[in-house]
């Protein structure tokens, strides 16, 4: 857990009990866990899977995910939440933050909720994405190619939501950027939000996001530095339709990154990339603990910024060993298609999936040999409590 995490939380939780009554705050405690084993068709030099950069590797069993979280509730509409997530998944959002470790506190935020609106303070997961960092809300056993190359982890700032009806709703967000922790008063990401419940329903809505605004230069210790780095523009769509068995979950995801002279390879002047990203994901329930499921995602990258998370891929684009964040032309797109099965037992879970993806450039694997595209399976077990 950060420092700055816990210091948060904790000033929070105290400003608000010494301004409320002496009566005890109502906790809840909630967590998940899940695990899953991986096997592909493709080996490559350093280990790890092609195509899916967050697995912990090849054959292998591990731990994705172990959230545990707290929710304080106190008078006059006023709450605290906080959340450690531990696992590869939390060393993956260490990695994307600059920090180490396998452990990280994704949320720890002070809420505040009135009749029509909502008030979040400090730090919070994204709202962007058809996929959750809470992989046992998942529907798909596997990690997308939009959650792991397109969608941040989280952010820390502040979050308006206004219902203007059932139907209609609103939000704001003014944060440091994404994935980014330390605050240097530079750089801040600006959002707007605009999302339609059809009648009033949770279960069927289309929610439509913008973003804008200066990225912090650095990661970690460097994000201090007081400088602005890239500047970032986003535009997320995002809906879901449930129809008697059946659930319908879609994202486009589009967006384009200013890079400084010098951060492209091969280009001599500063650049704009460009990245976008199409998907869905549909579930049929076949008995009342058993499911289908599909997923299809397509993802264009212009100069391999995003794509190149994937080591196979950077190799691929001659980044490797380099610090140039993409390559001047690289002209990627990559394409994903998913099927699986799921059977429930109560909040637990068993998900097999069967994935196959394809890039539009020669990989190389342990061998030497080219190859495009990857076909690899997964066995996902987990559980809610």
């Amino acid at each position: 857990m950060r420092t700055h995490s816990k210091l948060f939380l904790f000033t929070a939780l105290g400003a608000v009990l010494q301004a409320q009554a002496p009566a005890a705050p109502t906790l809840k405690w909630r967590g998940s866990l899940w695990a899953s084993a991986v096997t592909q068709n493709r080996e490559t030099p350093d280990g790890s899977l092609v195509f899916r950069p967050l697995e912990a590797g090849q054959s292998q069993f591990s731990l994705d995910g172990l959230m545990l979280g707290a929710d304080a509730a106190f008078a006059e509409g006023w709450s605290a939440k906080a959340t450690l997530l531990a696992g590869q998944a939390g060393r993956a959002v260490q990695t994307a933050t600059g920090e180490t470790g396998s452990t990280a506190a994704v949320e720890a935020m002070l809420v505040w909720t009135g009749e029509r609106d909502t008030f979040r303070a400090g730090r919070m997961i994204t709202f962007i994405g058809m996929e959750f960092l809470d992989g046992s809300q998942n529907v798909t056993a596997s990690r997308g190619l939009l959650f792991s190359f397109v969608d941040p982890f989280g952010q820390v700032g502040i979050h308006w939501h206004h219902a203007f009806s059932p139907v209609w709703s609103s939000d704001l967000w003014a944060f440091n950027g994404e994935d980014r922790l330390k605050d240097n008063n530079h750089g801040k990401t600006v959002g707007l939000g605009i999302t339609y419940n059809h009648g009033g329903s949770q279960d069927n809505y289309l929610s439509l996001h913008v973003y804008s605004g200066p990225e912090q230069e650095g990661l970690g210790s460097s994000a201090n530095s007081g400088a602005e780095g890239r500047k970032r523009e986003r535009v997320c769509l995002m809906g879901q339709w449930v129809g008697g068995p059946s659930t319908l979950q879609g994202e486009v995801s589009l967006g384009r990154e200013t890079f400084a002279e010098g951060s492209i390879l091969g280009a001599t002047a500063p650049v704009t990339t460009a990245f976008r990203g199409y998907g869905l994901i549909y579930k049929h329930q076949v008995a009342p603990s058993v499911s289908l499921f599909a997923r299809s995602e397509w993802l264009t990258d212009d100069e391999g910024v995003r794509l190149s998370a994937d080591p196979s891929i950077r190799e691929s684009l001659g980044l490797g060993g380099t610090g140039y964040a993409g390559r001047l032309g690289a002209g990627l797109r990559a394409q994903s298609l998913s099927l699986g099965v799921e059977k429930k037992h109560g909040a637990a879970f068993a998900r097999i999936e069967l994935r196959r993806d394809r890039l539009n450039r020669d990989l190389k694997d342990a061998q030497g040999a080219v190859f495009r595209d990857g076909v690899s399976g997964t066995v996902s077990l987990g559980a809610s409590f």
